[in-house]
């Protein structure tokens, strides 16, 4: 049986309640590490659509934050490629149409493949950090939290890649996951739509983290790509899905589903 996964996120909370979950995880966080969270989750959730201007004012009201933490979390969000700046005119959420995701979804196939085809297995501490890591997917998973299961499956595939020592690696990486997740909450409320449940393939995705790391552990470059592969295209296929569905005209990623 696959879990359900429920559809309730952070998107209700105020900047304030927010603050005090996220503090709850990591005593640390400052405003602007709150403000990026905010931003962040509701960029990937689409509740910030593609293409739609970031303007400050109403940020400040809406999540009752100083202008300092959200101006430097607009610029994180640009490192990380979610934000982007149009000709002088101010922030905006970085676009997604159709054509952006399937150039995306084989981005990422290859960019996986790539990532193992190089990545240092003997890196230190690789295998142990994966196994923690699948362990906070897991948990994402049995607490129903999309963003968290995305997130989560974020990190594991990126500490394969910062294990290939390569910084440009690294960043490409990070960016098409990024992107990626924003991809994956769509497909997620689009299969919830057409099949009426709302469920992810988390034994498959388990299923494949495992292998990931047994072949890691291992020292199996050959059966490693081999699994890597399959799970990246696995994400595709998702989509793939959703275009051979019964109403591939209205897939848009800039009106709410």
């Amino acid at each position: 049986m696959e879990p359900e996964v429920s559809d309730t996120d952070s998107s209700n909370f105020t900047s304030v309640q927010l603050r005090r979950k996220l503090k709850r995880k990591d005593s640390c966080l400052s405003l602007t590490d709150v403000a990026t969270a905010c931003l962040r989750d509701r960029i990937l959730d689409l509740t910030f659509a593609p293409g739609e201007q970031l303007e400050e004012k109403k940020l400040l009201e809406r999540f009752q934050l100083s202008r300092t933490p959200v101006r430097e979390a607009i610029n994180r969000l640009i490192a990380e490629g979610l934000v982007e700046i149009r000709n002088n005119r101010g922030a905006y959420v970085s676009s997604m149409d159709l054509e952006d995701v399937i150039a995306l979804l084989d981005a990422y196939v290859l960019s996986e493949r790539m990532v193992v085809s190089v990545c240092k297995l003997e890196h230190p501490g690789l295998v142990e950090d994966l196994k923690c890591l699948q362990k906070k997917f897991v948990t994402a998973v049995d607490e129903a939290d999309l963003l968290m299961i995305t997130e989560a499956n974020a990190r594991f595939h990126g500490r394969i890649a910062e294990a290939t020592q390569n910084r440009f690696i690294v960043n490409y990486s990070a960016d098409l996951h990024n992107l990626a997740r924003r991809t994956s909450f769509y497909i997620y409320r689009r299969e919830k739509m057409e099949t009426g449940r709302s469920k992810i393939p988390a034994e498959r995705i388990n299923r494949h983290h495992e292998q990931i790391i047994r072949f890691v552990d291992e020292r199996n470059r050959e059966r490693l790509i081999d699994v890597a592969t399959g799970h990246a295209v696995m994400f595709r296929e998702r989509m793939e899905a959703l275009l051979h569905g019964p109403n591939p005209e209205d897939i848009d990623f800039c009106t709410p589903v």
